[in-house]
């Protein structure tokens, strides 16, 4: 899907602040990740490469905004409601054709990752609820999709609390390059699917 609207810069939740990410939150996002590496590697692929430099980070979230104002991908620092401490990242992107295959046509791809003290309170399964209403309110998506390692079986929580419904596991030859949090290709990857609400009778 090629998105033809944007996402604010900026979304408030009742709890939250997801704000598009930018270079000058390098120094908290390095505070979250530094104090939270263990956690992080033993869930998410990249954290295998921290800790990097402050202005590695600076230079990554830069490409980041870049890809977020051209509408190719959305990701957001998951801060406190004060804006001053960074509890994680969430993001969307468009789903790539493998997964376009698999989940529906016209879908974008979720994902989320949290430091390990704001994990087990509902931060990572508020802030997705929040993009996947942005989702197809804004950018006319027709699914949101999350994927996980069908090891990791904690990241089923977020998908099955909002209601999504399990396509089940494929192998990786139905969604090749998958990484598990170690950084090797993944056997197989659970595949979540939230369908866009039905348009209002008579709309």
């Amino acid at each position: 899907m090629r998105p033809t609207r944007s996402l604010p810069a900026l979304v408030r939740t009742p709890r939250l602040v997801l704000r598009r990410q930018r270079p000058e939150d390098a120094a908290l996002i390095r505070e979250a990740v530094d104090t939270s590496l263990a956690h992080l590697r033993a869930s998410v692929a990249w954290a295998q490469a921290e800790p990097t430099s402050l202005p590695a980070t600076a230079a990554r979230l830069a490409r980041s905004a870049a890809a977020f104002d051209a509408g190719d991908a959305w990701t957001f620092t998951i801060l406190d409601a004060a804006a001053t401490r960074v509890l994680g990242g969430v993001g969307l992107e468009p789903a790539e054709p493998p997964l376009a295959l698999l989940a529906g046509a016209e879908g974008v791809e979720a994902g989320y990752w949290l430091r390990a003290d704001a994990v087990g309170h509902g931060y990572a399964t508020e802030a997705t609820a929040a993009l996947a209403e942005l989702a197809f309110a804004r950018l006319g998506a027709r699914c949101v999709v999350i994927c996980h390692d069908p090891t990791n079986a904690p990241s089923g929580g977020v998908p099955r609390r909002l209601g999504f419904r399990c396509l089940g596991t494929v192998p990786d030859a139905a969604l090749p390059g998958r990484q598990a949090a170690d950084g090797s290709v993944r056997a197989g990857t659970t595949i979540w699917v939230l369908d866009a609400p039905a348009p209002p009778a008579g709309g």
